[in-house]
């Protein structure tokens, strides 16, 4: 593989400011692909090791795409600078525009259709979600907001981008509650990655595992050597509000990883009102924006549209984001996931032409 001297976007090593007496309680539940559980977690304790913090300096890949925030600064970005620079698909596969655009299920619009690279898509996976700082309930309730987006009409959108209909493909893994000294309100990249692979090393590596590391209130987050930030006490460097990505450890291998920064703040935050509150609803609509790019784009090869100079590099869910005909930046609506009500965003479908949040 190529180093991170020669490949262009790939991140440089940068001394890490994670503590070495980092402890991660984990707490395990006993589902896998066939069949989620709802068991209560167990707990176990892991120390991060010198091979997490070391891990970011020997990787040989690092890619990201990023949800850009309603901030003056972020307005600025091209929708090219939203990604690292892609790279090159071995095929190149674009689906020929359908004669007639079929009806749109409320509340649904149609703004640009996606093309697909060649690239991996993620059948199954499990999600593991690592909390920083404090507990789970700092961010409302995610695990159980990924429990019941996997049970629901929304995550079989991205059927047609798979390849499969089989249900439950994408249950909860296990978690992990991270307790971490930080020197000022700023975790570098290169820290989070350590966090990324220490859970990759415990848990599994590859296609079939995704990581979502939740940053708590009041902590920032920048590429490292950036001033490409989350950082809501800092407008001018307020780019982005969460992001996803994929990085190749030369121990444990590829990785898919979600950044998910303290959503309930301006420029993030869905709207007022929302069945669930601000809190959790920012923080879900957030989370199922990143897991579902990851699904359909984990390493910038997949699913993402060309259609026009505007939407050119969005993925599945930029798309309904960036553009709604009714609503403004980061008003979703409120829909039904497993029988329960969130405010959360939709995703686009080649087959309706629209965001959607039915196949």
């Amino acid at each position: 593989m190529e180093s991170c001297a020669i490949r262009r976007g790939c991140l440089a090593p940068m001394a890490l400011r994670l503590g070495a007496g980092l402890l991660l309680f984990v707490f395990l539940t006993s589902n896998g692909f066939a069949q989620e559980s709802d068991a209560a977690f167990g707990v176990q304790r892991l120390q991060l090791t010198t091979a997490d913090r070391s891990a970011p300096a020997g990787m040989s890949h690092s890619w990201y795409h990023l949800r850009p925030a309603n901030t003056k600064v972020a307005k600025t970005l091209s929708s090219t600078a939203l990604s690292a620079p892609r790279p090159k698909a071995s095929v190149s596969v674009f689906p020929s525009a359908q004669a007639s655009i079929a009806e749109v299920p409320p509340p649904g619009f149609y703004p640009a259709d996606l093309s697909y690279f060649g690239g991996p898509v993620v059948s199954n996976a499990l999600s593991h979600s690592l909390f920083l700082n404090c507990a789970e309930s700092c961010w409302g309730n995610p695990t159980q907001f990924l429990v019941d987006l996997n049970r629901s009409t929304l995550i079989h959108v991205i059927d047609q981008y798979v390849g499969t209909t089989a249900t439950r493909r994408y249950p909860v893994g296990r978690g992990a509650n991270i307790n971490e000294t930080i020197f000022g309100n700023t975790v570098g990249q290169n820290d989070l990655l350590a966090i990324v692979h220490a859970g990759a090393k415990q848990f599994g590596a590859g296609y079939g595992n995704i990581y979502h590391v939740f940053l708590p209130k009041g902590v920032d987050t920048c590429f490292d050597q950036t001033s490409i930030c989350y950082s809501p006490d800092n407008p001018a460097s307020f780019f982005f509000c969460a992001y996803h990505g994929s990085v190749d450890f030369s121990d444990v291998g590829h990785v898919l990883y979600t950044i998910e920064p303290f959503q309930n703040v301006e420029g993030c935050a869905v709207t007022k009102p929302s069945p669930n509150g601000r809190l959790a609803d920012s923080t879900d609509s957030s989370l199922s924006h990143e897991l579902i790019e990851t699904i359909t784009d984990p390493d910038g090869t997949g699913w993402f549209s060309v259609a026009s100079a505007v939407s050119f590099g969005f993925e599945v869910a930029d798309i309904c984001v960036q553009f709604s005909l009714t609503s403004p930046f980061f008003d979703p609506p409120v829909i039904d996931l497993n029988g329960k009500p969130y405010k959360v965003q939709l995703e686009y479908s080649n087959v309706f032409h629209a965001c959607a949040n039915t196949p």
